[in-house]
């Protein structure tokens, strides 16, 4: 089935972007039936009732509710080049994040002033949505504007399980580190990743990420990408806390 959608069910209408998908991509008309979800768990069986130039509004036929993840994921990933930063939350919005904090690392590649920062999250909402819309994910992370390493440190809340990627010889593999923070964990309680740029963050920002709390871990001998260090720690992640359905 056909799947949109709208922050707002109750409306019973798609948005001007979202029905120009329904009515002019996917060719739908008056009577069919599409599915669609309001990010916030919910997904409704709906019949489409009108079609206008900007507007498909529908009926919604019956609801559905979908549980929220025992534990939220946070994705806190250093700013990489566009097209890899895109995959990444298209990924991470299919593996259940929660929050996707982007940040802007001293090595990042890529840098956002705070003139762009507002289109730039627009665009990488709409990523999620889309992302969401194709795997059947009802639950859309909240995708922050960029900002600096510390900002983010500081505003983690407490009792979060707080985890590292790091290259450093000392740091604890990704296995054993899950397997002893998940232990015990109470329900809410957040998971927060931070996975560096190309060149891995910076020293001074690995220092103010242990003192807070954060704990290195190794992803194997391999030095991965960017974007593959963050698919390889959420799939992890997803993996140890499947019974706990994220």
């Amino acid at each position: 089935m056909k799947r949109y959608y709208s922050p707002s069910l109750d409306r019973g209408v798609l948005d001007a972007e979202q029905s120009h998908h329904c009515a002019q991509v996917m060719r739908q008309g008056v009577g069919e039936l599409f599915a669609v979800f309001d990010g916030q768990g919910i997904e409704a069986k709906a019949r489409i009732t009108e079609i206008s130039r900007d507007e498909v509004k529908f009926q919604i036929l019956a609801k559905a509710a979908s549980t929220k993840a025992t534990h939220p994921v946070w994705l806190a990933q250093a700013l990489t080049k566009p097209k890899s930063m895109d995959l990444i939350l298209q990924k991470a919005t299919e593996l259940g994040v929660s929050e996707l904090a982007p940040l802007q690392s001293d090595h990042s590649i890529a840098q956002i002033d705070e003139e762009k920062a507002e289109a730039k999250v627009e665009k990488w909402q709409k990523l999620t949505i889309e992302a969401a819309k194709q795997c059947g994910q009802n639950w859309l992370p909240v995708v922050h504007a960029p900002r600096s390493p510390k900002d983010f440190v500081a505003a983690i809340p407490r009792g979060a399980v707080k985890l590292i990627a790091s290259l450093q010889p000392e740091a604890q593999p990704l296995k054993t580190a899950l397997r002893e923070q998940l232990k015990n964990l109470k329900i809410g309680t957040p998971i927060v990743v931070m996975i560096g740029p190309e060149g891995d963050f910076t020293p001074a920002e690995i220092g103010m990420a242990r003192a807070a709390g954060f704990i290195p871990v190794s992803l194997g001998k391999i030095i991965l990408r960017a974007e593959t260090a963050a698919f390889f720690v959420l799939s992890a992640i997803a993996y140890e806390l499947m019974d706990d359905t994220l």
